[in-house]
């Protein structure tokens, strides 16, 4: 047996190129840990996420990390659980899970690089191209919504939807989704991000209505997710299609969302739902329900598993830094299709993590 011999994290803060404006925040930078784990044979694996400003490097470091020294190279599932319980006393769910998610991807990166085979051939998910959704905008105050269309339907033509995040302003809401429903692409659905911003379903009943009757793929994540019969209310009583699942840590959540809201889809962040081990389970419960699962960012992963991939724009977007910190990975053309690499596909940008000194 061939053991993990480390696990490294560390945090790089990337500044974006403009300010982004989500509600009442203005949001100047975006952190991310990372993760370098290494087998006994130098075999390495990679991982790494969004912070949300928590000190994700240092959990990983003082309450994952050790749990995974010296599990089987090849059995990612088997150490997950190692993982699980050896920080249960401090967390099953939450930032604890998170840290795990990020070990776990890095893992599996080892036991797909150490059987010389792309991860989607690990994970038997075929390498067809995955549906791609788009984020495109967020809509402010200080851009009128004829530009705010316009920057969405420049990138639109190939992607299965592209998707803007609501302002809380159903007058100007209305304009901006009037506009898309009238000049998308026939293929390309609308999504509208929430982003949890409602506090009950009346409050977002009575909103979602001054919006006019747009045409959209799904309004996404209009309540904290544990509010599953605020969400099936919300799809009951205004007809339009809803997602939810973002930043959930807890598999219990989203088996509510689909079995008391009925949700149209999942959303999964391979993350945040403790890595691709509990991910992949989640996968196979949803498909078998007939419910579809959308990945939550991180494309270089989502994009092994066989479930939609969500990215931003790889070239400078103002939005989200991510693209900077990779090199290979997936091809994005509308559709995505996994890397043929093996493993994940991708490495890090050189001096952007610095895990103990080292490079990646």
């Amino acid at each position: 047996m061939t053991g993990i011999a480390r696990v490294d994290a560390a945090t790089a803060a990337l500044a974006l190129p403009a300010p982004l404006e989500l509600g009442a925040m203005t949001v100047t930078r975006r952190e991310y840990a990372a993760v370098r784990a290494e087998a006994e044979d130098g075999t390495t694996g990679l991982a790494y996420a969004l912070t949300r400003e928590a000190p994700m490097a240092e959990i990983v470091e003082r309450l994952v990390a050790a749990h995974a020294l010296g599990a089987d190279a090849d059995d990612p599932a088997g150490t997950w659980d190692r993982m699980l319980r050896g920080s249960a006393i401090v967390g099953r769910t939450g930032l604890v899970r998170r840290a795990i998610g990020l070990v776990d991807i890095a893992l599996w990166d080892i036991a797909a690089r150490r059987s010389g085979i792309p991860l989607w051939r690990l994970l038997d998910t075929g390498d067809d191209p995955r549906e791609g959704m788009l984020v495109a905008a967020y809509p402010s105050p200080s851009r009128s919504p004829r530009q705010v269309a316009d920057e969405v339907l420049a990138q639109a033509d190939g992607w299965s939807a592209v998707k803007i995040s609501r302002l809380p302003d159903p007058d100007y809401m209305r304009a901006l989704l009037g506009i898309l429903s009238r000049e998308l692409p026939a293929q390309t659905g609308l999504v509208v991000d929430v982003g949890f911003g409602w506090r009950d379903a009346d409050e977002a009943i009575t909103e979602i209505r001054r919006w006019g009757e747009p045409a959209l793929r799904w309004v996404e994540d209009p309540l904290l997710p544990e509010d599953a019969e605020g969400v099936a209310r919300i799809r009951r009583e205004t007809g339009l299609p809803v997602a939810v699942g973002d930043e959930v840590t807890d598999p219990a959540v989203l088996r509510a969302l689909v079995e008391v809201g009925g949700v149209d889809a999942l959303r999964l962040d391979v993350v945040a739902i403790g890595g691709i081990t509990p991910a992949r389970e989640v996968i196979a419960w949803a498909a078998e329900r007939g419910v579809p699962v959308s990945g939550h960012v991180y494309p270089e992963v989502t994009a092994h598993l066989g479930i939609e991939v969500e990215t931003f724009a790889r070239d400078g977007n103002p939005y989200d830094p991510a693209p900077t910190l990779v090199r290979g990975g997936p091809v994005f053309a509308g559709r995505v299709t996994p890397s043929s690499e093996p493993g994940l596909g991708f490495t890090f940008a050189p001096d952007v993590f610095a895990f103990d000194g080292r490079t990646p």
